[in-house]
């Protein structure tokens, strides 16, 4: 870690500036609802942040991303309609928001932008666990973008953000740039069709002929593709002595699917991060460091926080504590994010007392230094309900509100 921190400070850069960004909250929400209704994700947060960080003309150099670990708020968030004067709280929110459209945490809503497709895992039933990763979109041709993503990765890798982009093994691999193989890492993406493929060899010839193959497959996004067809551009029908050359085929056409996407997001990676940093750690550390700890137990957070004018004995953190340990692990992701602005660990958490009037009233957070204002409440279960209705609802401050 000692050489991997000089490795950084070496090729760090500190902008003379602090760019201004504006962002519009509520039109990013609104898209979110119904994203079909525009083709150019001009409203959402990824676009509006990639916009506003772009040079101004051609003379005004471009960010290199490459921040120091010192610098602890690369951009300042002028959030339109929001009673939020962006001290780190407001960049840190900016950070969550996109990941949050790049790869929702809910598997229901509808995919706010194009650059990800949730994998074949998340629809599939066979028990696998990776039932809820991401993968780039094979149709999606926006190579530019997925470069920015990935130097927003190695920024985050340099420094103390997170962004949370559930990506499977088998891509965190192919980033990395380590070896990868279709059984184990592809299985991590679309399992079942690893065990169709890989069944195929020791199939015997009646069940083969009952399943009626032809020489077509499907790509992760849906996408038919024909690898053999006739005089009319029909997939020609497979025959049993031909399915090794098929399925070593279907292999190589799915191994590849993404790969100019995932080209361009390891070109912004190494843009930001020297690769001999890479040399020195394993994926799941890259992973790690970019995106956080997914798991967020009591006594992680316990290990994280901190106390203001208050004792760790007073009424009031013991409910805290009790309503934590009866939180899921969504609902602490969310009050995280309700204190810190970032839905993942590591980040520290300070606890002062809040407000002693009215009775029971909801708990407030600033964001821009990771405090919670802990009211007094007459029972832990009215703290438990207070304090989860503040982490899914307090987000934002609306200024009309």
């Amino acid at each position: 870690m000692a050489l991997i921190d000089t490795l950084l400070k070496g090729s760090a850069s500190d902008p003379s500036d602090r760019k201004i960004v504006y962002i519009n909250r509520h039109a990013a929400l609104e898209h979110r609802g119904n994203p079909s209704a525009s083709s150019d994700y001009n409203n959402t947060v990824f676009m509006q942040l990639y916009e506003g960080l772009r040079p101004r003309d051609r003379t005004s150099p471009p960010l290199s991303y490459r921040w120091s670990a010192q610098n602890e708020q690369w951009w300042e968030c002028k959030f339109i309609s929001e009673g939020i004067i962006d001290q780190g709280g407001g960049f840190r929110d900016s950070l969550t928001d996109i990941a949050e459209e790049l790869c929702p945490s809910d598997p229901d809503v509808p995919m706010p932008l194009p650059y990800f497709i949730r994998a074949p895992n998340q629809s599939s039933e066979d028990g696998n666990v990776n039932r809820d990763v991401f993968i780039p979109n094979p149709a999606c041709l926006d190579l530019v973008k997925y470069e920015w993503i990935g130097q927003l990765m190695g920024a985050c890798f340099r420094g103390k953000e997170i962004l949370i982009v559930s990506l499977s093994q088998y891509i965190w691999k192919r980033l990395f740039g380590e070896s990868y193989s279709w059984s184990q890492d592809f299985a991590t993406v679309d399992s079942a069709e690893v065990k169709i493929i890989d069944n195929l060899a020791k199939m015997d010839h009646e069940t083969f002929t009952a399943a009626g193959r032809s020489w077509s497959m499907v790509l992760s996004d849906g996408t038919s593709v024909n690898i053999k067809v006739d005089g009319q551009g029909n997939p020609v029908p497979l025959a049993y002595e031909d399915r090794a050359e098929y399925a070593s085929k279907v292999r190589e056409i799915r191994l590849s699917e993404c790969d100019k996407q995932l080209k361009a997001m390891r070109a912004g990676l190494l843009k930001v991060i020297p690769e001999a940093v890479l040399d020195l750690l394993t994926w799941q550390e890259l992973e790690s460091r970019i995106c956080g700890e997914p798991e967020i137990t009591v006594e992680s957070l316990k290990k994280n926080t901190y106390y203001s004018l208050i004792d760790e004995d007073d009424p009031r953190i013991e409910m805290f504590w009790s309503a934590v340990k009866n939180f899921s692990n969504e609902d602490r992701s969310h009050l995280l994010r309700f204190i810190t602005g970032r839905r993942r660990l590591p980040v520290s958490i300070f606890i002062t007392a809040g407000r002693i009037s009215p009775i029971d009233p909801l708990p407030e957070s600033s964001t821009c230094c990771n405090t919670l204002h802990l009211p007094m409440y007459t029972n832990e279960k009215i703290a438990e309900e207070r304090l989860r209705y503040a982490a899914y609802n307090c987000v934002s401050i609306d200024t009309d509100e």
